[in-house]
């Protein structure tokens, strides 16, 4: 009999297993704090400093079968699907201190499982607090800014637009409205004549311990060939719609889901010995960072962190793997009915404040990767930083490009795919 592999869900809002009966409790605070730090080194539970590493090694250990002692089975783990490449790797080092075994795979690999249609003809919908994630033969995002029948037209219009045969819709009981949403965007999408099937908390857990038992690769169905004409009535409504934005997110394998099988070869994945990544191979060079109230795109390969402390505001720094002075800086404020004619007279008076040479090339009717913003540049010792500021709704988003002096072409194109995609969420 072999030994019992323990899958974990990991986000987007608990971290529990789904495998077995439970195993030792934890405090559900400390699990929030768990997720909400993700993206930080440090966070702040009950008024005490924990490395947020440490919290994730602890969280993950609470919720696996064998709370006490090691996971001789292996480890798999189920995170969101929309989640970019350094909130994975957080979470598969604190696996890899649980087994030798760790196997990473996104959410929508667990979900396909739900449907009769091939993977390739199939949408996945996941539904986060601030954001409903639309994921076939792209990956589009729809902010849940509006109240839920108004956001599943918008979603059903983005899956009409992918031509798929079934859809199939994850709604998480942890996250707030997930259900009332998802029965919208069901009833929006039977409409148009698709196979819909919905995923609750339980059906998670079944399709789970479903894979586990699986003993080899299932045969890949054919294709379902569809008529472009299938989903046109959604289509017809959807010129009105508001604005969706399309998401380069780490690719998902399109293949049928295939059984829990051993890991690949220490180190085959680019991740520590015997973890194994399942999207790896096809990782595409960019990446979804949701972070407060702003969702944009950065490259994949660019660690992020919040950077609180030193010279500016408090913000989140995405930085180039091989060029420490080559980064991102976002930053965000709510300025409730603000023009663009108010946020560039508000910098200008900040400017003039700042000793003489620090912000230069004030632009108040700039303009970049075709967006209208206000633009100035910062200067630094090391580095410069070119800064696009515009206003999204009741928020104002600040994005800085960083780069040696003279050397703005090795940040350009990260610059222009940030700036082009930062959207305002959850308002």
């Amino acid at each position: 009999m072999s030994a019992h592999r323990t899958i974990i869900e990991a986000g987007p809002g608990t971290i529990r297993q789904l495998c077995c009966e439970a195993g030792a409790a934890a405090d559900d605070v400390v699990i929030g704090a768990t997720l909400d730090a993700i993206d930080d080194r440090v966070a702040l539970v009950g008024g005490r400093p924990v490395a947020v590493e440490s919290l994730w090694r602890a969280a993950l250990r609470s919720r696996s079968c064998v709370p006490g002692g090691p996971v001789h089975g292996g480890v798999v783990i189920v995170h969101p699907s929309w989640w970019p490449s350094s909130r994975v790797a957080v979470v598969a080092a604190a696996a890899a201190t649980l087994s030798d075994e760790v196997l990473v795979r996104p959410r929508s690999w667990l979900l396909m499982r739900a449907s009769k249609t091939a993977p390739e003809a199939t949408v996945v919908v996941e539904v986060a607090e601030r954001l409903a994630v639309v994921i076939g033969a792209e990956t589009v995002a729809v902010p849940r800014r509006t109240e839920p029948h108004a956001v599943a037209q918008r979603v059903a219009c983005a899956i009409a637009g992918m031509g798929p045969a079934a859809v199939v819709i994850d709604a998480p009981g942890t996250v707030t409205g997930a259900a009332v949403l998802a029965a919208s965007i069901a009833v929006a999408v039977r409409s148009s004549g698709l196979t819909v099937v919905d995923v609750g908390d339980a059906r998670l857990i079944q399709l789970a311990r479903s894979a586990l038992r699986e003993p080899s690769e299932p045969t890949a169905r054919p294709r379902r060939v569809r008529s472009r004409s299938h989903g046109l009535g959604v289509l017809a409504g959807c010129a009105t719609a508001a604005t969706v934005f399309a998401l380069a997110v780490p690719a998902v394998p399109t293949k049928s889901p295939g059984p829990l099988g051993p890991p690949g070869p220490p180190g085959s994945a680019g991740e520590r010995p015997g973890v194994v990544v399942a999207n790896s191979v096809q990782t595409a060079p960019t990446t979804f960072l949701v972070e407060g109230r702003v969702a944009l795109t950065v490259p994949a390969n660019w660690p992020t962190q919040r950077v609180v402390a030193g010279s500016g505001s408090a913000r989140v720094q995405a930085t180039s793997p091989s060029e420490p002075e080559v980064a991102l800086h976002v930053t965000q404020s709510p300025v409730a009915g603000e023009t663009l004619n108010g946020t560039a007279e508000r910098l200008k008076r900040a400017i003039d404040a700042a000793p003489a040479g620090v912000f230069v090339d004030f632009d108040p009717s700039g303009s970049t990767a075709g967006r209208p913003a206000v633009t100035y540049r910062e200067v630094r010792a090391n580095h410069h930083v070119r800064w696009t500021v515009f206003v999204d709704g009741p928020i104002r988003i600040s994005i800085g490009c960083q780069s040696r002096p003279g050397g703005e072409d090795a940040v350009r194109d990260a610059c222009e795919q940030a700036v082009r995609s930062a959207r305002a969420i959850g308002i």
